[in-house]
């Protein structure tokens, strides 16, 4: 019976393992683009719109913790890293104090949400609304100023600011719930102050709280906080397509993805690695990581999982997310953790002195970001989230942060945990809201927050501060060496935001010596405004005398190879003493190893470009992986010794259409529209007389022939001769082609692109300054209290008559703002209804608002030309001198500072309605006052002329015409200037109309 059941137990145990070693993929559940990219003028030089004061809660939090089961889940009692730090009593490093501290920026409420990035020359920040550009000594260079200056109308906010030290570009993020999806600038060049930025939307239908974005080689990924219920199968991970966004392409893509087998009911926020140093990982193969608390519902052990994603930017429905490593307690992975405060609520760590709510200790969040750098011989990952301490019975009032280092021995290899760790702060304090990361060497940089309590172990009161520690390289594994290092020593308990606090810090790495760490972070003072944003930059490396490495491999790039390929490789001296005659091989996919020597002398710091003499044979294949090497004698550093490229042998004759330039959805297309298109040469010989097609709606193909010449990896732009009718308000598929005879590569040929024309509708700002239009009479309609939305109002369901006959009306409008001649409207009607408000339909061009919120009319003639119908009337109005986007008589282009309304408009003979009297300005102060008013039966009425007062100065019978009309000219031309009322009607019942003498 024994040998039975453990033949039993084993068939089951196997068929266990076999079941959860089973990995699910799936494809993309969202393929988009992004619905607009808009250049962004220099931040310099131009007028800022302020942050907007806070109100209320910023962005509170949209779901509640995983649902947790009480009692369940490991460890029971003290962390078993925490135990095994005490016993060891390793050794512990002296820091050194941050070289750089100053605060970004304050706001009156927590939490900030600070997030910032270094670069060559600049630190940008960011908070809630605002961001902040500094130099790298802490001088402000753009004060706290709002996000509404890259992005128009729009400051949602949880801002995301990053550093894309492989293309020397800032990226600055937020969300935006109009509609639901995220923002995305980048900088056009290093300066973010003075180069302009390409700015962009993508939709995501739901909510996507909390977004953390990240680099890597094929795009910038994306992470999100949304569809709590249903993430096994709606996209809550994306990719966009960072090659495009780069130049400001308007086609870039983006893919969504779902997390399939994630076990979480609840708030949580994953991570996607984050590419650190100086050497991009190959395509593909993208990593998100997050873990789960097997104190959680439906969860049965403590476990970090994986997911891999493959995206297909030519194809991208056929992008895949797949399960991935799953590292556990059981297999030996990792230490068993307890990630669960308060049980699965969000107020946690008690202020010192009895003041304040208990603050978010933010569980359920893999810490922004896990930062990922690659080294001769592996690539490493770290990442962290917070941990209770707290052994006492019933206890989790103080706080830890759990730190993994992930491996991978060659890409496309496993991860596995290569160390772990539980950092307490000294003192008994809590210690959490940490952002780790990796210098070149190895070395591990990690900035936190502490707080402690008496009341809780602590030894003394202490507020929230910024601290730092670290470890280097061979250091004993899973231990933080360096000593906890000051950053800033809060003054004061969190205040005015509840329970909340930072939603997250960042730590980042310097490009300039990548081994400076710079750490941003909210604390508190007691003076001025509670909460505070604060950057310092500490460096945990120390000095090595003897350290060469290869910094990247310049040549040879991806293009059409030959048996005799050169290879140049750029060397540094990373240590302290002079270097000479110095030992560098490389190899090709692992193969012959070529070994030359570098006879310069490099100095401390110094680069230097070394070509070798022997070529290499790249003949024949389609993908080759490079390595190059430094074997300097003495190293006393070998991990930043290589560098890894992978090129791709081009075909020689291949282009494709990439992108559709115009025409783009939205409105104003014409029966004549012109097609442009984007034609990449793909291939690595120079291309010319290319020919290329299109064709509308499965319709005719029209072909012609770009006769330029094209150079590899070089797009142009090509306008067809032939005009395409687009006139129709609907849904055009269009087919983009080329025809190269003798193309190598034919899949990238074609492209498929959606173009609707529909009525547009530019956005602006209305809200920041006032500009626009509020107040809006004319003719019977009378919209006397217009909201600020998003700059753009439909008003086509309010009708306005004019009788044609009549010829000319007053408009009256107020609008919010008015500087000098600065504040500016026009006017459409379209007569031809074509929606494209043509030069010849502007019955106001760039009339002068003089003050604002004040009643100004503008005196508006129908002449013959104006056709009876119902036609769109468009009204633009807004800031002229600062508008940095859409010009005001354009009529569909967005305005920075303005708005655009649209309304209804009926014209014909007698379409006067029975309740309106109107007052036609006539010029030279003279008015007519008329009426059609089909309901009264009398056929002679009074009119009264009367000042604002109320004392009549005209008053006369007016008899209906054989028109039904009631008219009554008067000359106002002696009167005094003012506002002045006309009534027509009987002795119980009358109308009355405003009207101004100039």
């Amino acid at each position: 019976m024994l040998l039975k059941k453990i033949v039993i137990f084993s068939f089951l145990l196997c068929t266990a393992i076999a079941f959860s070693q089973k990995k699910e993929e799936r494809k993309a559940t969202l393929v988009t683009t992004a619905k607009y990219m808009r250049e962004v003028t220099p931040i310099s030089g131009k007028k800022l719109i302020p942050e907007k004061p806070r109100q209320g809660p910023i962005n509170p939090r949209r779901t509640d913790g995983n649902k947790i089961v009480p009692g369940k889940g490991y460890p029971v009692g003290q962390d078993e890293l925490i135990l095994k730090k005490r016993r060891s009593k390793s050794a512990q490093r002296r820091g050194k104090s941050p070289s750089v501290v100053f605060e970004t920026n304050t706001s009156s409420a927590a939490p900030s949400d600070p997030t910032g990035a270094v670069g060559p020359n600049h630190y940008v920040s960011a908070k809630n609304f605002a961001f902040t550009i500094h130099d790298r000594s802490g001088n402000e260079l753009v004060a706290s100023t709002s996000l509404e200056n890259i992005w128009p109308g729009e400051s949602a906010g949880d801002p995301i600011v990053l550093y894309d030290n492989f293309a020397d570009r800032f990226v600055i993020t937020q969300f935006s719930d109009t509609p639901n999806g995220f923002l995305v600038a980048i900088s056009k060049g290093p300066d973010p102050v003075n180069d302009g930025w390409y700015t962009y939307r993508f939709e995501t239908g739901t909510f996507p709280d909390y977004t953390k974005f990240s680099i890597w080689s094929d795009g910038y990924y994306v992470t999100a906080n949304k569809d709590q219920g249903t993430l096994n199968t709606s996209e809550v991970v994306f990719a966009i397509e960072r090659d495009k966004m780069l130049v400001g392409d308007p086609d870039a893509q983006m893919v969504g993805f779902p997390l399939p087998g994630a076990k979480i009911g609840g708030f949580y926020s994953p991570a996607s690695f984050n590419a650190t140093g100086v050497v991009l990982p190959p395509e593909g193969n993208a990593k998100i990581a997050y873990y789960h608390d097997d104190a959680w519902e439906g969860v049965a052990e403590d476990a970090i999982k994986l997911w891999t994603i493959n995206v297909d930017w030519f194809n991208p429905e056929n992008s895949t997310i797949e399960e991935a490593e799953l590292l556990t307690v059981s297999n030996g992975d990792i230490t068993a953790f307890d990630s669960v405060f308060d049980g699965g609520s969000f107020s946690n760590l008690p202020q010192p002195g009895g003041e304040g709510q208990d603050i978010d200790v933010l569980q359920g969040a893999l810490m922004f970001a896990s930062n990922y750098r690659r080294f001769c011989s592996y690539n490493s990952v770290v990442m962290n989230f917070a941990v209770d301490i707290d052994d006492r019975p019933d206890s989790d009032n103080i706080a830890a942060i759990r730190w993994y280092e992930l491996r991978q021995n060659g890409d496309d290899q496993p991860w596995t945990v290569y160390q772990e760790g539980t950092y307490e702060s000294p003192d008994g304090k809590s210690a959490w809201c940490a952002s780790m990361g990796m210098d070149r060497y190895g070395n591990i940089g990690m900035g936190y927050t502490t707080m402690g309590t008496v009341e809780n172990g602590a030894t003394e009161n202490s507020y929230p501060s910024i601290r730092y520690t670290g470890r280097l390289m061979n250091d004993p594994l899973g231990t933080m060496t360096i000593v906890e290092q000051d950053i800033a020593i809060g003054t004061d308990v969190q205040r005015n935001g509840g329970e909340r606090y930072g939603d997250y810090a960042q730590l980042t790495i310097d490009p300039r010596d990548d081994q400076t760490f710079w750490h941003i972070a909210e604390y508190f003072k007691g003076v001025g405004e509670n909460s505070r944003n604060v950057v310092g930059a500490f460096k945990v490396a120390e000095a090595i005398t003897n350290d060469i490495g290869v910094v990247s491999i310049q040549s040879p790039g991806d293009k059409t190879f030959t048996s005799s390929e050169q290879v140049t490789i750029i060397l540094q001296n990373f240590g302290t003493a002079l270097q000479s005659n110095i030992p560098v091989s490389y190899s090709v996919d692992g193969g012959a190893v070529v070994n030359e020597i570098f006879t310069g002398t490099l100095a401390a710091g110094e680069q230097a470009s070394f070509t070798f003499d022997a070529t290499a044979n790249l003949a024949g294949g389609k993908t080759f992986t490079i390595q190059a090497e430094s074997n300097l004698a003495g190293d006393e550093m070998t991990e930043n010794d290589c560098a890894t490229v992978i090129v791709h042998n081009l075909f020689a004759k291949d282009v494709g259409v990439s992108g559709l330039v115009s025409p783009v959805t939205g409105g104003g297309l014409s029966a004549e529209q012109e097609i442009q298109i984007k034609i990449r040469n793909y291939g690595g010989e120079a291309q010319s007389n290319i020919p290329v097609f299109y064709s509308v709606n499965n319709g005719e193909r029209i072909n012609e022939v770009y006769t330029g010449t094209i150079a590899p990896d070089e797009t142009v732009t090509y306008s067809f001769t032939t005009t395409a009718n687009l006139l129709e308000f609907q849904v055009y598929e269009f087919e983009l082609g080329t025809v190269l005879e003798g193309d190598e590569d034919t899949e990238n040929d074609i492209l498929l692109k959606t173009v609707e024309h529909m009525l547009c509708s530019p956005t602006s700002d209305c809200e920041k300054f006032g500009d626009g239009i509020t107040s809006f009479e004319l003719a019977n309609v009378s919209n006397m209290e217009i909201p600020c939305d998003s700059g753009y109002e439909d008003f086509t369901n309010l009708v306005i008559n004019i009788d044609k006959a009549v010829g000319a009306y007053v408009m009256t409008v107020k609008a919010g703002y008015a500087s000098d001649t600065a504040e500016r409207l026009s006017l459409w009607v379209d007569f031809n209804d074509n929606a494209l408000f043509e030069a010849s339909e502007m019955l106001l061009d760039n009339e002068v608002i003089k003050e604002g919120d004040t009643a100004q009319d503008f005196l508006i003639t129908f002449g013959e030309n104006a056709v009876e119908g119902t036609h769109l009337l468009r009204i633009r109005a807004g800031d002229t001198e600062t508008n940095d986007g859409g010009k005001l008589n354009d009529a569909c282009d967005s305005m920075q500072f303005g708005t655009t309304h649209d309304y209804s408009i009926k014209i014909g003979e007698n379409t006067v309605p029975t309740t309106d009297l109107i007052a036609v300005d006539q010029s030279n102060d003279k008015f007519l006052i008329t009426m059609s008013d089909s309901s009264i039966e009398e056929e002679e009425l009074r009119i009264y002329i009367f000042t604002i007062l109320g004392q009549i100065i005209a008053s006369n019978k007016v008899r209906r015409d054989a028109n039904a009309r009631f008219s009554y000219e008067i000359d106002m031309s002696y009167r005094r200037s003012g506002i002045y009322f006309a009534r027509l009607g009987n002795e119980k019942d009358g109308k009355v109309v405003k009207f101004v003498v100039q």
